[in-house]
């Protein structure tokens, strides 16, 4: 009886080193890509803020996240900064004037195209790209 079975042996050590180092590469591309990000969304909070002294626009900060792998936009220092209540808005108050997630909503289209680009790029510099 003939068999229709074959084996093949792969020697695949170069493809699983590569597959381990995209966590690393990706890291390595899209952090870069993250910083205009941020910076895109202050500067456009910035522009958008209402502004009596403009203090509030000045306190806008870009400061890498606490475990390295991105960054983080904010207002002051958290603490009753009048940016959140301009933001948001208070109970019986004042009404909101929303600038800064407005601002990250219209940079949410150019961060994904270029996130996307950075992955590529990284999966190219690991060899596992169309080539």
């Amino acid at each position: 009886m003939k068999s229709d079975r074959m084996t093949l042996n792969v020697d695949t050590t170069a493809l699983l080193a590569a597959l381990d180092a995209i966590p690393d590469a990706v890291l390595a591309h899209l952090k870069p890509e993250s910083k205009i990000t941020a910076d895109n969304v202050a500067a456009e909070a910035a522009r958008r803020v209402q502004r009596r002294t403009g203090k509030t626009g000045d306190a806008i900060t870009v400061e890498e996240t606490h475990n390295g792998d991105g960054y983080v936009v904010f207002v002051g220092n958290g603490r009753g900064h009048v940016g959140r209540y301009l933001e948001f808005g208070t109970r019986g108050h004042a009404h909101a004037h929303p600038f800064l997630f407005v601002s990250a909503r219209l940079e949410e289209g150019p961060n994904l195209r270029r996130a996307r680009l950075a992955i590529q790029d990284a999966i190219d510099e690991k060899g596992l790209g169309d080539a």
